[in-house]
């Protein structure tokens, strides 16, 4: 099973971004999906697989805080 993770997107260079996973930044492939300073994505495996809204990913973060 995979966990799809939303993160903000902090750079991009070429196929890559650099992104912000609740403070902990990590380099992506954004091959995907057409991706800019800060968008937010949801994260699978090392990719970008989907924009979402700000909203959108904080609710996620929220329910998965809870979660713990």
């Amino acid at each position: 099973m995979c966990l799809t993770i939303p993160a903000k997107v902090i750079k991009v260079s070429g196929a890559e971004a650099e992104v912000d996973f609740l403070g902990k930044k990590e380099k992506i492939n954004c091959q995907l999906i057409r991706v800019k300073k800060g968008d937010y994505v949801m994260v699978s495996n090392g990719f970008a697989v989907k924009k979402i809204s700000r909203k959108e990913a904080k609710e996620i973060l929220r329910i998965l805080k809870e979660e713990k």
